[in-house]
């Protein structure tokens, strides 16, 4: 069992975000086992780089920060968490940031989506929501109707990423592993194996367990 951080009052490390950077101290992002792939590129009318360096700058001010990503039910975040808990990864659990060259952003003109500022989160498997801290900013573009995304919990952002070899890996659909190319969206569960090499990458995420969550809007 994970023991939840708190994280939502202060943005000093608490006792198990220590115990999460012991438990990979001297391996690096490189050393991953399992992580995500991440569809990347503009996002509510911010591009990629702005993106990159807001999240970077959260990181070094707050300890972590939430990256926030395309709603996906709650069933496959919780089956994502359990393919996690089980297989216990000696190395960090990362994101790998597409490229994004033939990314759309959601909130563009001639939508009706609309960038607003999340404010409240849960982590995975916790019901209790949280406000996000000050130091923190989570804009995600809604559909009409919509307040709820799904977001990575991040304690570095790797960038720019250089000498990069990308690794052979296998993507988690429906409770199976697939040795297939991983589709180019959304968000999949990935680990190393399989026949295919993963795409190139601009940016790569550390995570903190429980390493998702859930982000809302105000009503």
């Amino acid at each position: 069992m994970i023991l939840l951080p708190d994280l939502s009052t202060s943005h000093a490390e608490p006792q198990a975000m220590v115990e999460a950077k012991l438990s990979t101290l001297g391996l690096n992002w490189e050393d991953f086992e399992l992580g995500f792939w991440h569809p990347f590129g503009s996002h509510g009318r911010e591009p990629p780089e702005d993106i990159i360096n807001r999240k970077r700058s959260e990181t070094d001010k707050n300890g972590w920060t939430l990256w926030s990503f395309q709603y996906r039910r709650p069933e496959a975040l919780d089956e994502w968490y359990r393919e996690l808990s089980f297989a216990k990864p000696r190395g960090p659990v990362v994101v790998f940031c597409s490229m994004g060259h033939s990314a759309i952003d959601p909130d563009r003109p001639g939508t009706l989506t609309r960038t607003a500022n999340c404010m409240r989160y849960r982590f995975i498997g916790d019901g209790s929501w949280r406000a996000v801290p000050p130091l923190i900013r989570v804009p995600h573009p809604f559909g009409p109707g919509k307040t709820v995304a799904s977001a990575f919990v991040v304690r570095r952002v790797h960038h720019p990423i250089k000498l990069f070899q990308p690794p052979f890996v296998e993507w988690f659909s429906r409770s199976n592993w697939h040795e297939s190319a991983i589709p180019t969206r959304p968000e999949y569960l990935i680990r190393r194996g399989g026949k295919i090499a993963m795409r190139n990458i601009r940016a790569v995420l550390e995570l903190l367990p429980p390493y998702l969550a859930v982000v809302r809007r105000d009503r």
